[in-house]
C-alpha cells in the first residue's frame, strides 16, 4: 500500500478539509482575538473559518436579519378598499313607546336582507416606538323597499296603513369610526392595544304608502356614539397576519338610550412588501331610543331603531 502524504503546512490541510467537507460553506471572519492570545508564538493564526450555516443564491448567510426596506408587520400608514357584503335585521319604530309602533323592516315592509356595498379604512401610527394608532372607517348601507303590506299598520295618532296597501320604505345608513388606540403590548409578531372610538351614524328612516294621506314619517338620529375598544393583531409569519377588533358602548340619558356592540376579525395575506389582499368578517348591533325631549344634537324625533348586520368582506391593502 502506497502511504499517506499528511502536508505539514496547516493553511494546506484547511484547505483540503473544506473541499471534502459536505456541511456548511465557511465564512472568512477575519483573525480571532482571543486564539491569538491563546496561541503560542509563531503560530499562524491569520486564518480563521466559523461554519454560520448555508449562504442562499443572494449572498446572505441564513438566519441572518431580513434585508432592508421591509416594512414589517406594524407599518406606519395603511390605506384599505373592498367590498362587504352583509345579512341585516332592522326594527324600527316611529312615536312614543306605547304610542307607536315597531315596524319590521325586511318581513312587513320589504327591505332587502342582504347588502353588498364598499367600504374604506386607514390607519396611521404617529409614534416612533409606533404604539400610538388612529383608525378611520366607513361602511354605508342604503337600503330602499316597495311592498305591498300583508296586515294594518296603526302609526298612532290615528294614522292606519291598510292590508294591501303599497309602502315605500327608505332607510340610510353610514357607519363612520374614529378610532384611537395605545399598543400595551407590542414585539415582532403581537400587537395588543386598547383605546377608544366615536361612531358617527347618521340614520334617516322613512315611510310612505301610495294612496294615504299624512302617512308619511321619519325617525332620524346622527348623535356621535362614544365606546371603548380592544385591538389584538398576531403576525403568524412574515406572509400572514390576524387582525381582531372589539368595540362597546351603552348609555342613557334622560329619555335616550344608546348601545353598541361592534366585532371585527380578518386574516391578511402579503405576497408583496408593501400591498396585501384581506379577507375579514365582522358584525354590528346598534339600538338607539329616543322617548322625550333630549338635549342631544342629532336626535331630532321620538322613536327607535334596532339594526345588526353580519358581514364578509374582501380587501385590498397598501402600508408603508
Amino acid at each position: 500500500m502506497r502511504p499517506v502524504l499528511v502536508p505539514k503546512s496547516p493553511l494546506i490541510a484547511l484547505a483540503l478539509a473544506s473541499c471534502v467537507s459536505n456541511g456548511p460553506r465557511p465564512v472568512y471572519l477575519g483573525p480571532d482575538p482571543e486564539l491569538q492570545a491563546q496561541a503560542s508564538p509563531g503560530a499562524d493564526t491569520s486564518v480563521q473559518a466559523f461554519a454560520l450555516g448555508p449562504i442562499s443564491r443572494e449572498g446572505v448567510v441564513a438566519g441572518s436579519p431580513a434585508p432592508q426596506g421591509d416594512a414589517g408587520p406594524w407599518s406606519t400608514f395603511g390605506v384599505e378598499v373592498g367590498s362587504v357584503s352583509s345579512a341585516i335585521n332592522s326594527t324600527v319604530r316611529v312615536g312614543l313607546a306605547g304610542a307607536g309602533v315597531g315596524l319590521d323592516l325586511e318581513e312587513l315592509l320589504g327591505l332587502d336582507r342582504s347588502n353588498t356595498t364598499l367600504q374604506a379604512k386607514a390607519y396611521w401610527r404617529f409614534s416612533e416606538n409606533e404604539r400610538h394608532r388612529v383608525d378611520l372607517s366607513w361602511l354605508d348601507l342604503n337600503r330602499r323597499g316597495t311592498k305591498a303590506i300583508a296586515q294594518d299598520v296603526d302609526l298612532g295618532n290615528g294614522e292606519v296603513i291598510t292590508a294591501g296597501t303599497t309602502t315605500t320604505t327608505r332607510l340610510d345608513l353610514r357607519l363612520l369610526k374614529a378610532q384611537y388606540s395605545y399598543s400595551l403590548f407590542q414585539d415582532e409578531r403581537v400587537d395588543i392595544g386598547v383605546g377608544g372610538s366615536l361612531y358617527v351614524l347618521p340614520i334617516d328612516f322613512q315611510l310612505e304608502a301610495a294612496g294615504v294621506s299624512d302617512s308619511a314619517d321619519s325617525f332620524g338620529v346622527t348623535a356621535p356614539l362614544p365606546a371603548v375598544g380592544l385591538r389584538f393583531d398576531f403576525a403568524v409569519t412574515p406572509h400572514w397576519l390576524l387582525q381582531s377588533d372589539l368595540n362597546l358602548f351603552y348609555i342613557e340619558f334622560d329619555d335616550y338610550k344608546g348601545a353598541l356592540t361592534s366585532w371585527s376579525g380578518g386574516l391578511e395575506y402579503r405576497p408583496w412588501d408593501h400591498f396585501a389582499l384581506g379577507l375579514g368578517l365582522e358584525s354590528f348591533a346598534l339600538g338607539v331610543e329616543q322617548n322625550g325631549k333630549t338635549d342631544i344634537p342629532g336626535v331630532n324625533e321620538a322613536g327607535s331603531i334596532d339594526l345588526g348586520y353580519l358581514g364578509l368582506g374582501l380587501s385590498l391593502k397598501t402600508r408603508w
